[in-house]
């Protein structure tokens, strides 16, 4: 079964719409939402995993992502990408062995033409029925 990690950002404020949002658009494959606070702005990522339709359409603000579970490191492709050529003397090597620990509980998005690296903590996790 195929699925797809998801991140909408929102803020303290909007979190609970983006909640009833992500429940009422999507299937979801752990049943569980976890949102995570960007340290040290307010900024919240809401994160879940969708079994996709045909009809999914993400929801305003929202990025695919991918998750090393080891470290709790949530990035993007483009990201990891260009964190690898930063790491590695400028090239891009797919099988450069990235040490996760260095990224542990964060969220490594791209910015501009960089990276960059966001610590993340533990805002609430919400167990869906």
């Amino acid at each position: 079964m195929r699925t797809q990690l998801l991140c909408t950002f929102t803020n303290e404020s909007d979190f609970e719409k983006v909640l009833h949002d992500v429940q009422s658009n999507f299937e979801l494959y752990s049943r569980k939402i976890f949102i995570l606070k960007l340290d040290p702005s307010k900024e919240l990522v809401v994160s879940y995993n969708i079994i996709p339709t045909e009809d999914s359409k993400f929801l305003p603000n929202t990025i695919l992502t991918h998750r090393k579970k080891e470290s709790n490191t949530i990035y993007t492709i483009n990201a990891l990408n260009r964190l690898i050529t930063n790491l590695n003397g400028g090239v891009l090597d797919k099988k450069y062995q990235v040490s996760w620990e260095d990224y542990k509980n964060s969220v490594i998005l791209t910015d501009g033409l960089g990276y960059k690296i966001l610590k993340t903590s533990l805002f609430r996790i919400v167990n869906v029925n």
